[in-house]
């Protein structure tokens, strides 16, 4: 009789084990290949907890919906999803203690010391491996002997190269730093960190925990780490929880076409703003009714988007309008300080029926922000392109899997730099303009303009990224311009029919 293999004498199978019951002396007998298994295994069995726990092990975690489509984005255009910031530090910086605080920071997030591959060509798709150390990539060039029209050159040629150049995900380099010395006193930190493990609450959250560290301070890692996430999203997803979601939001967007894509898609960008009086006067306005900016703004700019679709789609069956806005997506306790890529986008219908007057709409608007805001734990990725289908299929119309959308809409409120250092000045580099598109898009050729405005000291401005093959630059002002020209006319005649 021939013996079994070595490795198999006096471990037990997994189907001798009744209900796979997780007790440390039964798993430790297993062999190291079924020990995994069993751990998935025991898992899967598990009811789907309502929120994230820290995991059991250190074993591979699926990516997010958002992390596949970054991670076939950078294999198909490399420096896709580098995203860079640059702040100027002024007064005696010590680089070694900076080092440090960095390394610190990496250690203290799980989403900046992991690395992210295909998973093998296996059809979960691309996996997390989170090492045990950080690597700090940090570069210091010394340009305090240039003279001083060329060490600005170099500043701005550092800064603009940092969000070109790609960050290697396979090898764990998720995040860059360079320190550019000026001059004894005079520093610019550059950061780059690519979008499928940083969005724009990790860099708050990142500029925190550094001013902590370079202050010696004491910080524990966050009780979740972004990984958490991702394995309870992937569960979540696949579960009663996720079905219902996506049956929520099928129901949401019924009837609605499919955002028509362009036959390409190239980036611009347009420096936009609005008319004070009009914004201050049509916030007056609004918050009479109960809206907030946002959605004052929301209801204005559904005005413009469903005279536009009334031109270019006269047998539009319904005369609804969407918006996608991108929400931070951590809804859930215990996600406020770890970093990591939460960002989804959040469809908001607004209903235009009629013949509505802007007070009414802003009613409209109001409740459709508040519904749609409630429901932000379904990526956007389930829901519209490539990834669709894995909770269940998506809401897109027919194969094209496009959302009923082609503008994203942002109403930010951003701090000033959260970073403080002893005795030193913080002031923000001006940088390349951001990559929304590629971030909140799961098929950009259908985007025609993603617009991100900021409210500070009485303005509202920012910027209109779109596609140079959807749009040209006047017509996205125009777009833009035309909700500063609602908002005019609506001040004088709110009760007034808007749309005919």
């Amino acid at each position: 009789m021939t013996a079994a293999p070595a490795e198999r004498q006096g471990s037990p199978n997994l189907r001798d084990l009744p209900g796979l019951q997780d007790t440390p002396d039964v798993l430790d007998a297993l062999p190291a290949h079924k020990r995994e298994l069993a751990r998935l295994l025991l898992q899967a069995q598990a009811p789907v907890p309502s929120r994230p726990a820290p995991r059991a092990g250190g074993g591979p975690v699926p990516a997010t919906p958002a992390q596949a489509r970054l991670f076939l984005q950078e294999a198909a255009d490399p420096g896709a999803g580098t995203g860079s910031h640059a702040v100027r530090l002024r007064g005696p910086l010590d680089p070694g203690t900076l080092a440090a605080a960095l390394t610190s920071v990496l250690g203290r997030h799980e989403a900046l010391r992991t690395r992210l591959d295909g998973g093998h060509g296996g059809p979960g798709g691309p996996v997390q491996h989170v090492t045990a150390e950080p690597y700090l990539r940090l570069q210091v060039l010394d340009l305090a002997d240039a003279p001083p029209g060329r060490r600005a050159a170099e500043v701005a040629r550092q800064v603009a190269g940092s969000a070109r150049r790609p960050l290697d995900l396979a090898s764990g380099e998720s995040t860059r730093f360079r320190l550019l010395r000026l001059g004894e006193d005079d520093h610019v930190l550059v950061l780059a960190a690519h979008l499928a493990f940083f969005d724009g609450w990790s860099s708050a959250v990142f500029l925190k925990d550094l001013s902590d560290a370079y202050r010696g301070r004491a910080c524990a890692p966050p009780a979740l780490q972004f990984p958490d996430f991702a394995a309870w999203q992937r569960r979540w997803l696949e579960g009663p929880g996720g079905a219902a979601e996506l049956g929520h939001w099928r129901d949401a967007l019924a009837g609605l076409p499919p955002a028509r894509a362009a036959r390409g898609f190239a980036r611009g960008h347009l420096p936009v703003g609005l008319d004070p009086a009009a914004t201050s006067a049509g916030f007056a306005l609004g918050a009479a009714e109960g809206a907030t900016p946002f959605m004052t703004l929301l209801a204005a700019l559904a005005v413009v988007l469903a005279r536009r679709q009334e031109r270019e789609e006269p047998g539009r069956r319904s005369r609804d309008v969407v918006v996608g806005t991108p929400a931070a997506g951590r809804v859930l306790s215990g996600m406020e300080d770890a970093v990591g890529q939460f960002t989804t986008v959040v469809p908001i219908r607004v209903d235009c029926s009629g013949r509505p007057s802007f007070r009414s709409l802003l009613g409209r608007a109001r409740r459709a922000v508040t519904d749609a805001l409630a429901r932000q734990r379904l990526p956007v990725d389930a829901l519209f392109g490539e990834g669709r289908g894995r909770a269940g299929g998506g809401v897109g119309a027919g194969d094209g899997a496009a959302p009923p959308y082609s503008v994203l809409f942002a109403l930010h409120n951003y701090p000033a730099v959260p970073l403080d250092l002893p005795g030193i000045s913080v002031e923000q580099v001006p940088g390349p303009p951001a990559r929304h598109l590629e971030l909140y898009s799961p098929v950009p050729a259908t985007a025609l303009a993603c617009v991100g405005l900021v409210e500070r000291d009485g303005r509202v401005s920012g910027t209109a990224e779109y596609n140079r093959f959807a749009a040209t630059a006047a017509e996205v002002g125009d777009l833009v311009d035309g909700v500063g020209r609602v908002l005019s006319a609506a001040v004088h005649e709110p009760g007034s029919a808007v749309l005919t």
